[in-house]
């Protein structure tokens, strides 16, 4: 009975269904048959021997903390993974077990038992800078904890049988963390450390459960690298010595919470440290409590960071500060101005803020057609200077771009506060209507109502789209829950919702029904294959088999893409491979520049890696055709001068929608022969995109057919001269420039667009109209491409309008 420690008293065990904590992101990965040491303050979870979920597949490690209160975990933190190596190498668990479980009293220990192997996902990518070997050392790695204590020791015991001492000149700890936990160090606050900074502990801070340290032993942490949300760290170098077993501790892990200030608490006491406690409230202008106010105290001279804490429903806080020092409080609310600080002497304990005036904007979003409710974007521009704002060491996730709001409504319906002032209000569904952009005035206590009557001016009759490339915070590297990544979707006007996670099958499919998007968003299971070799890509689709390790994600460490590409799609549902980010700067992240694909030949370098198979390729992620035209573009046309019929996709590839990841720019946009997203299956989207039956709209809507045949398909019998009819569509907001038609690798046709180019019955058709192209006795292969220079503000500022077509190929 691991959680009966009373004071005094620690205890070891395994944990059964009943003990588990309520699992609030639904992102744990705890279970029955894990190992647990409790007291009556904290909890620690060891996981059973593996295989285990996400990078560490061995099990043996914390899989999660929690506070203890009434012989119950509570609050538990959004833990993630944490590992310790010796260089590349991990503890390859082979058995966990209870070594003392306290009943008499003293130290509670789990111990985890094994040798050192390579971590699999990272080996090949870190040899270069880790290449000493250690899979010949076996150690234990015990958890201990001891009673009354705030933190779990961890210790190892080393066995080296070489007969010369072993020099582990890079120790790593390292976090799969911070896009779930806010990052925190002594030395930076919430600012992220750079260059040559060392940190004595590194922390991570659930604001709304238990929140840890982690403190090497005898050594300050070093960051050695923080890339796609993992951040290693090293430590002053270890020496084992020969044909010995050298037990030391590996570190310690303070546990606290909620938030930074109960952690502040916790490692206080284990260093008998003195803090003192300053108790305050936060008060609306009229006197009321401000509820959610997140108050931040500093050192007086703004250089040092102490600690946060937000407000109850009495506008009540709590926050502590050494007690030798004068501190500095300020209180951040989204929406609000900052009100000026409030220094708080070493002999004050209470604190009164006051926030200013505000008031509010009331956005009810409707189809001007339908005069039905419409999922939309919300984003508020001060005119009268810029949003209110905090220093990055607060750790505040600032909406950025100059907008004091960024909100999706999936309902159409909200109200968002605003100090007095003047604001721009944009409101927009995606690239089929049009926006509303007018000037609001906020007057302090009052409320601005907004009838926002959205028009869909683009004619899609037929044709859905989707964005195959969306993460959410199951990804290591992507802090956005799945909800809100959702609502981003629909608002974007994306109705195939595919969610790809990092080697991490899931749907969205529970929370479409939970919101009740059917009518919406037609949600695709999936995933993206991250190996960090040769590439990424995405597999659609793939339902999630909670019985397997990842959801069912395929191995991919050890093997070559060809082998793991046709286990993915003997799938069930026969899913397609679509290979994301071709190039993106290396093979980590890039199939093409993995398997040396030569645009001369069409073939790769490295033709064992190479798959002939895919017909899907995302040559358009987060950037236009021109941003594209000298890379990836250049090596589509490549392969369809070659022979090689591929299709394009364009994805956001989004990991943080705010400030500036969107969804659906671009957005692939398929013809499925209806409007309703209740009405499609997986199998139409799969097949769509795989025969390139779809363009991809960056804002601008191109189609084009020759006879009866458009994208993807073939016209025949068209002679030495095809007639290609082209339409290009775009809301009035959207700039569209240019037009395009490319022959076989050459363009054949540009047309400057302009007012007189437009429809005059219908402003939104920029051009419709015919062109004669050649043909190869051979044949060939057309394209047709819109574009601007402009970009597409005030919706996506920053990102170039365009649109492009699939392949239609030619046959005399």
């Amino acid at each position: 009975m691991p959680l009966a420690a009373a004071p005094g008293q620690a205890r070891a065990g395994r944990v059964t269904t009943a003990m588990l904590p309520l699992d609030r992101t639904g992102l744990a990965h705890w279970s029955a048959s894990d190992y647990l040491v409790a007291n009556d303050r904290i909890a620690v979870m060891i996981e059973d021997v593996g295989p285990s979920d996400l990078y560490d597949p061995w099990g043996g490690g914390v899989v999660g903390i929690s506070r203890v209160a009434g012989g119950a975990m509570v609050e538990p933190a959004d833990f993630e993974e944490f590992v310790f190596g010796l260089g590349r190498f991990i503890l390859q668990t082979e058995s966990v077990t209870v070594l003392r479980d306290g009943a008499a009293g003293g130290t509670a220990i789990v111990r985890a038992v094994g040798n050192f192997r390579p971590l699999p996902f990272i080996n090949q990518l870190a040899r270069p800078i880790a290449p000493a070997p250690f899979d010949d050392i076996r150690a234990a790695v015990d958890y201990e904890l001891e009673p009354n204590a705030d933190h779990v020791d961890v210790y190892g015991t080393f066995n080296v049988t070489r007969a010369q001492p072993v020099d582990v000149g890079l120790v790593l700890h390292g976090f799969f963390q911070r896009y779930r936990m806010d990052r925190f160090s002594g030395e930076s606050g919430f600012e992220i450390p750079t260059g040559s900074a060392t940190n004595a502990w590194v922390g991570f801070i659930d604001d709304f459960g238990a929140s840890y340290a982690w403190q090497a032993t005898d050594s300050a942490l070093m960051p050695v690298i923080s890339v796609a949300g993992f951040d290693g760290f090293t430590q002053a170098p270890i020496v084992f010595p020969a044909c010995d077993q050298t037990r030391r501790r590996i570190g310690r892990l303070h546990v606290g919470g909620p938030g930074l200030d109960g952690l502040r608490i916790a490692m206080a006491r284990t260093r008998s440290e003195a803090l003192r406690e300053i108790r305050g409230t936060v008060n609306e202008l009229d006197g009321s409590p401000a509820i959610g106010v997140r108050v931040h105290a500093t050192s007086t001279d703004d250089r040092t960071y102490f600690s946060r804490a937000t407000t109850d429903a009495g506008g009540a806080f709590v926050v502590h500060v050494p007690s030798t020092q004068s501190a500095r409080l300020t209180a951040y609310r989204l929406g609000d101005s900052v009100p000026g600080p409030i220094d708080v002497s070493v002999g004050t304990s209470t604190a009164a803020i006051r926030l200013g005036s505000r008031g509010s904007i009331h956005i009810v979003a409707t189809d001007a057609t339908r005069m039905t409710a419409l999922p939309v974007r919300v984003q508020v521009l001060p005119l009268d200077g810029p949003a209110p704002s905090v220093p990055v060491m607060f750790g505040e996730h600032l909406t950025g771009g100059g907008r004091l709001h960024i909100a999706f409504p999936h309902t159409g319906d909200v109200t968002l506060p605003a100090p007095p002032g003047r604001y721009r209000l944009v409101v927009s569904h995606g690239f089929e209507y049009e926006i509303v952009d007018q000037e609001v005035s906020v007057t302090a206590g009052a409320t601005v109502e907004v009838r926002a009557a959205l028009l869909q001016s683009v004619d899609s009759t037929g044709i859905q789209c989707a964005d195959f490339h969306v993460h959410t915070s199951r990804s290591p590297d992507a802090p956005d829950p799945a909800r809100d990544k959702l609502r981003s979707l629909v608002g974007d006007g994306v109705e195939i919702a595919v969610r790809s996670d990092h080697d991490y099958v899931a749907d969205f499919a529970p929370l479409v029904r939970e919101l009740g998007l059917e009518r919406w968003a037609f949600p695709i299971p999936s995933l993206e294959l991250t190996t960090f070799a040769w590439g990424h890509f995405g597999v659609v689709p793939l339902a999630p088999d909670p019985t397997r390790i990842n959801a069912g994600a395929p191995d991919w460490t050890g093997r070559m893409p060809v082998d793991v590409f046709n286990e993915a799609r003997a799938r069930p549902g026969s899913p397609t491979v679509i290979i994301n980010h071709p190039r993106m700067g290396g093979a980590f992240g890039g199939y093409f520049e993995a398997v040396r694909f030569n645009r001369d030949t069409g073939t790769a370098g490295n033709a064992a890696m190479w798959d002939t198979q895919f017909t899907v390729v995302e040559f358009f992620t987060d950037a236009s055709f021109d941003h594209n035209r000298d890379t990836t573009v250049a090596d589509w046309f490549s392969m369809l001068n070659h022979g090689r019929r591929v299709f394009a996709v364009g994805s956001s590839d989004s990991h943080q929608v705010i400030p500036s990841s969107p969804v659906g720019y671009p957005r692939t946009c398929m013809f499925l022969g209806t409007d309703d997203p209740r009405a499609l299956s997986a199998s139409a989207v799969r097949d769509a995109a795989a025969q390139g039956r779809s363009v991809v709209s960056g804002g601008v809507l191109v189609t084009a057919s020759v006879g009866a045949a458009g994208p993807g398909q073939e016209a025949t019998g068209v002679g030495a001269m095809a007639r290609v009819s082209v339409t290009v569509q775009a809301p009035q907001w959207v700039p569209v420039e240019r037009l395009e038609v490319i022959v076989d690798a050459q363009s054949r046709v540009i047309r400057t667009l302009d007012a007189s180019t437009r429809d005059p019955m219908n402003p939104t058709v920029r051009f419709r109209g015919e062109f004669d192209v050649p043909v190869l006795a051979s044949g060939s292969w057309l394209i047709v491409v819109a574009e601007a220079a402009g970009d597409l503000a005030p919706v996506h500022p920053g990102r170039n309008a365009f649109g492009v077509t699939n392949p239609i190929f030619l046959r005399r």
